[in-house]
């Protein structure tokens, strides 16, 4: 029983570092989508 312990340790920990990864990589995108729109809308329009 003291194996499974250490199994479902560390796959409670392996899913925490997947969703921390995860919500890092969706920070970057909302960042990176908000200085495009804020870039866009500096830019002269072209018509």
């Amino acid at each position: 029983m003291k194996n499974l312990d250490s199994v479902f340790a560390a796959y409670v920990v392996g899913w925490g570092v997947f969703f921390v990864f995860y919500l890092t990589i969706a920070k970057r995108i909302s960042n990176l989508r908000a200085e495009l729109d804020r870039l866009k809308n500096t830019l002269p329009r072209a018509k």
